[in-house]
Order: structure tokens, then C-alpha cells, then sequence
């Protein structure tokens, strides 16, 4: 069983807020699934079963708030039973403004929140319990805005650069991006890096690799060679390269575990909504 409504973001935090979620999946669908980089960054408030980071060490159980940064390659998540959670979609810029952390480079995995936090998790999993994710969420978006933006930031030429290489789903050249944001291109680099710890260069790749997994997803059996200049690469072969470095695997490698994902592209409202967010008219 999935269940996942999708929650737009109130106007407060519309620039900096891609959109809220809520998730119910069984625990053996979720425990099959592999989260790849893309290019958002989650606060996730676990309101199921406990849930755990599997790494090379084995496995660390998380908290019941936490953040999922900016990663260069899959992540797995385990779920002990079955898996409820809530979670706000950010664009990367937006972790120091609304969070109040530093953001971290791709390294780390995953930011335990604060005790404030984890007590908010808490009254959230009753909430669900009892009054369900409509009101969960409104919850959750109200003590967002109680808590963001303590501090002044000079957000509005990073932010015009994050939605500029959406928009163009990262085929934009490093010079016109700094333009459009009023800044020279070494002025973009050190205030992109200040904000989301990577360089507009290496975030326009995630969200190059973004739209192809996405796209993938929808249409696994879209041809290859048909992808590379729709999505930005010189070729069929640089696309295989790129998806490498962040999936860990070939495109086909992947297409073999589209069948785990039928259930999701028999929902028409999931296939619309990332046909619709990423663009994919190409994905038919």
C-alpha cells in the first residue's frame, strides 16, 4: 500500500519551500526502495515505525525529526513496521533562513534536529493519530513560520540562481546565471557555497540528474539516446557517466527495478504531478 498527498506551501514560505508531503507505505514496499540524490532537501518528522540509516557500519536508528541534505549518491532508509512520516521539501538555500543550521556538505547523511524538534515530532505523531495529515501538515507549516527566518539573510540573489537553474532544469550557463542574479561569477560561487556548501556548477548536475530519474521513473522505457540533449548531456554516453556517479548504477541497471515502481505510475495524480513539476513532456 502507498499513500502519498502532496501540500502546497503557505505564501510565507513559498520561495523557499518546494512543498510538504505525507507518506504511508508497508514496511516491506518501503524497505525495497533506494532514495537517489536529487535536488531538495528534506525535514522529515517520522510519525511511524522507527526508521534506520543502513550504512557500511550497519545499521543507526534516526530520530524522529531529521534532515536529509544535499547527498551525491543512494541513500537506504529501513522502516521496523509500518511507515508514516511527513516531510518538507526545501530548496537547499533555504536550510540556514528557515532551519537556523549550516548546511553540510554531501558527506553527511543525515542531521539529527534539535530537542525542540523532537518534541514537535512527537505532538505530530499524535496529530496523525488522531486528527490526521491535513491537520499535521498545517501544523507542521504554522511552527515552521513561528521559527524561520530569525535571522537576516540576503537570500534574493541565491534564491533568483536556485530557481533560475530549476526552471531550466540545470542547462543554463554559469555566466548567464550569474548575471540574472546581479553578481559576478566568483561573488555566485562563494555565496551559492555559503548557503547550500556545494557550487551552482555541481547543484545544476543534481538537478540535471534529477529531471533524468525522474523522467526515468514515469517512462523507464524511454530511449537513452533520445534523453542525453533533452536533459542537458552532449550524449548518450555522457548521460550514462552522469547517472552513474549519483545512481551508483547504468540506466539500464535501474529500468531492470522499474517494475518495484508500477504501482506508483498506475497513480495518476503522482505521474501528473512530476510531469507537471519536472517538465517531463518528453517522458510520453
Amino acid at each position: 500500500m502507498l499513500h502519498q498527498p502532496i501540500y502546497a506551501p503557505v505564501p510565507m514560505l513559498a520561495t523557499d519551500v518546494n512543498c510538504f508531503w505525507a507518506l504511508e507505505q508497508d514496511q516491506e514496499s518501503y524497505n525495497r526502495e533506494v532514495y537517489f540524490p536529487d535536488a531538495y532537501i528534506e525535514v522529515i518528522i517520522n510519525v511511524g515505525a522507527p526508521l534506520m540509516l543502513e550504512n557500511e557500519h550497519g545499521m543507526l536508528e534516526l530520530p524522529r525529526a531529521f534532515v536529509n541534505p544535499l547527498q551525491n549518491k543512494p541513500l537506504r532508509i529501513r522502516a521496523a513496521g509500518f511507515c508514516q512520516m511527513i516531510s518538507m521539501q526545501l530548496y537547499p538555500w533555504a536550510v540556514k533562513p528557515i532551519l537556523n543550521i549550516d548546511a553540510v556538505p554531501s558527506t553527511v547523511h543525515v542531521i539529527g534536529l534539535d530537542a525542540d524538534w523532537q518534541r514537535f515530532a512527537d505532538d505530530l505523531t499524535q496529530i496523525v493519530a488522531h486528527r490526521g495529515y491535513r491537520e499535521a501538515i498545517d501544523c507542521y507549516q504554522e511552527y515552521v513560520c513561528k521559527t524561520a527566518y530569525q535571522h537576516k539573510h540576503d537570500l534574493i540573489p541565491i534564491r533568483t540562481a536556485g530557481h533560475s537553474l530549476h526552471r531550466s532544469h540545470g542547462r543554463i550557463r554559469m555566466a548567464d546565471l550569474a548575471e540574472q542574479s546581479y553578481l559576478s561569477s566568483s561573488q555566485l560561487e562563494r555565496q551559492f557555497k555559503h548557503y547550500t556548501a556545494i557550487s551552482p556548477k555541481a547543484y545544476a548536475r543534481i538537478v540535471r540528474f534529477g529531471s533524468l530519474h525522474a523522467t526515468l521513473l514515469v517512462n523507464p522505457s524511454i530511449r537513452l539516446s533520445d534523453l542525453a540533449g533533452v536533459c542537458g548531456y552532449s550524449d548518450q554516453a555522457h548521460l550514462i557517466r552522469e547517472f552513474k556517479s549519483f545512481a551508483h548504477c547504468t540506466p539500464r541497471d535501474f529500468a531492470v527495478t522499474a517494475p518495484a515502481y508500477f504501482e506508483l505510475r498506475q497513480n495518476e495524480v503522482w505521474c501528473d504531478f512530476m510531469k507537471q513539476y519536472f517538465n517531463l513532456s518528453h517522458a510520453e
